[in-house]
């Protein structure tokens, strides 16, 4: 994705999307506000696709253009897509992989399915991704030279050497900050959440059906897909267009039920109610862009 004049192409791109957001009027940011709530709360998991229906080749890059900009800890970018549109396999991983009748039909029937891969082996990766940052010309001079050995330091892996960071930092934690030491199982998986998060919504916005699926053998997934050892499947989404009806089909997918605001979200401390009032002007301006 990110090599030569396809990494200047992008970055340019950002670059003036990012300067046109900053020069939006009020009028346009709420109107972008509003494209991006209907987005978010239109999207809910698929439970059935339309068979025998492919997605364009420039819908699909459009979402993965979208996609690699994600964010990731260092820039490290760890996670890579597998976009499997060959009928025959999505049969077998419908067949020998999906745990449920209903990750079988829907990986038979969906467009593409969306195979996240979470690098394990994360050091291999550092000295593109510095190579990539000096080109940019982006980062302070003391970022650059602390991001090799931060990287390898905070991405720890083997259980071993985990075991020894965790316990330097708990040792130190009480003198002065300390970072968290994760297994790099759990590092690389949650870099790849937000790469799939970033998928999703791009997929929604082009009125695409998605189902985010964890319930499969990674081994067998791995096999058939050719996947080598230093990487993970975190998770796959199955992408296509939501099914069209008959066959006692049902109808519309329900957004399935979502905890109360106040039992998620809290305020300065754990627990903490989150004063969320506004001023009566505020809540005019807010029905009027939403509206």
């Amino acid at each position: 994705f990110c090599i030569g004049t396809t990494h200047n192409r992008h970055h340019t791109r950002r670059l003036f999307l990012t300067e046109s957001l900053r020069n939006m009027s009020s009028a346009a940011k709420a109107a972008g506000a509003n494209a991006f709530r209907a987005i978010v709360r239109s999207r809910v998991s698929a439970r059935r696709f339309e068979p025998n229906k492919n997605i364009p080749n420039g819908i699909m890059r459009d979402i993965l253009e979208s996609t690699i900009t994600s964010p990731s800890g260092f820039n490290l970018q760890p996670t890579h897509v597998m976009i499997v549109r060959c009928q025959e396999t999505k049969h077998r991983l419908a067949k020998e992989v999906m745990l449920g009748a209903g990750n079988s039909y829907r990986t038979i029937d969906a467009s593409a399915m969306a195979v996240f891969l979470a690098d394990l082996e994360v050091h291999k990766r550092i000295n593109r991704i510095v190579s990539l940052e000096r080109d940019a010309a982006m980062r302070d001079p003391n970022y650059m030279a602390i991001l090799p050995v931060a990287a390898s330091f905070l991405t720890g892996e083997g259980h071993a050497a985990t075991f020894l960071k965790q316990m330097a930092t708990d040792m130190l934690s009480p003198v002065q900050p300390m970072p968290s030491i994760e297994p790099v199982e759990a590092w690389s998986y949650k870099n790849a959440a937000l790469v799939a998060q970033t998928y999703t919504l791009a997929a929604t916005s082009h009125g695409l059906a998605t189902c985010m699926m964890e319930g499969f053998d990674t081994r067998r997934a791995k096999e058939i897909l050719r996947v080598p050892d230093r990487y993970g499947v975190p998770l796959m989404v199955a992408t296509g267009y939501e099914y069209e009806g008959g066959d006692g089909w049902s109808g519309e997918t329900k957004r399935t039920p979502r905890l109360e605001m106040e039992e998620v979200f809290f305020g300065d401390t754990f627990g903490e109610s989150l004063d969320l009032d506004e001023s009566e002007q505020q809540s005019n301006d807010i029905k009027e862009e939403v509206s």
